[in-house]
């Protein structure tokens, strides 16, 4: 029976510095968002409007970084080696691996990735006489290689010497049925997404829609104290809220459709889950299409 064993990279550092970018960049934009809703002058409150989402934009992102860092392991087995960071997997059969050492034993120095971020260090460099090096650490200090015939990875285990025990163990069983040699990557995934007729439909349309219901609550904001949010029974009087509350409704959209982008890339590459992935992608229109249909409603009975 094939044992296989988890090694994850150290996190503490990389969590830390992400988690306190994340609170940054929503406290900046936040308080854009809170300057703008008390703005007079359309000119101006569009502005601070502008910078606030522009502050978040790289939110996704870093929170992206942040849960593929905490995800982040590389299994062990006596079949093969797999390394999962986010999106980016990779599956190395065990016949695949030519050898595995530490960064000291080479002769020459490694290059580094040009942009090295603390906590992670992702990239791919070339190496004089090792050829392509692709990084999937956490920490340049704990680094250990393992050689294919295609590229040469540099991870990062917590505990180095367990990683290369296991390893050696597994590799002394011997294999039967080495695991399957697969490898993906996010902007693989991307292309394959925008690649998809009916996912890049449900996409832009959303993107679409979403920004147009934020343009069209940016010009109504400044020209209004009060918008009536609520239906009721005719003859009824409605209750009045202020206007600043529409902006809720692109947000809340935008948002939605970041996180729907998401899980449905999630479940896109899974197999046996394409269907569930389309279900998610078209999900991300009911928002903008239900609020856009509410903004319409709204003034059109008033």
């Amino acid at each position: 029976m094939d044992q296989k064993r988890e090694h994850r990279p150290s996190i503490r550092r990389g969590a830390i510095i992400h988690l306190v970018i994340l609170l940054i960049l929503l406290a900046v934009s936040g308080y854009l968002l809170w300057l703008a809703l008390f703005q007079q002058t359309q000119g101006v409150f569009i502005l601070y409007l502008i910078a606030s989402i522009l502050v978040f934009l790289p939110f996704p992102f870093f929170l992206y970084r942040l849960i593929s860092l905490l995800r982040a392991k590389y299994t062990l087995s006596r079949d093969g080696v797999s390394i999962q960071w986010g999106l980016r997997t990779e599956d190395i059969p065990i016949t695949e691996i030519e050898w595995v050492r530490l960064p000291d034993d080479l002769a020459i120095k490694l290059p580094i990735p040009r942009i090295i971020f603390p906590g992670v260090v992702l990239g791919t460099r070339k190496h004089k006489d090792l050829g392509i090096i692709e990084y999937i650490a956490s920490d340049l200090n704990q680094l250990i290689l393992i050689a294919t015939k295609d590229r040469i990875f540099a991870i990062s285990p917590r505990n180095i010497n367990a990683f290369e025990d296991d390893f050696y163990r597994s590799a002394e069983m011997g294999s039967i049925t080495p695991i399957k040699k697969q490898s993906s990557q996010p902007q693989f995934i991307a292309t394959s997404l925008m690649s998809d007729k009916a996912v890049r439909a449900f996409l832009l349309s959303s993107v679409f829609l979403s920004l147009l219901l934020l343009v069209t609550v940016s010009f109504i904001i400044p020209t209004r104290a009060t918008v009536p949010l609520g239906l009721e029974a005719v003859g009824i009087n409605r209750e009045e809220s202020s206007s600043e509350r529409l902006i809720l409704l692109p947000l809340l959209s935008l948002f939605i459709f970041f996180v729907d982008f998401g899980f449905g890339s999630y479940l896109y590459r899974k197999k046996g889950f394409r269907s569930a992935a389309y279900i998610v992608f078209a999900s991300a229109l009911i928002l903008p299409i239900s609020f856009s249909a509410l903004l319409l409603m709204v003034f059109l009975s008033k």
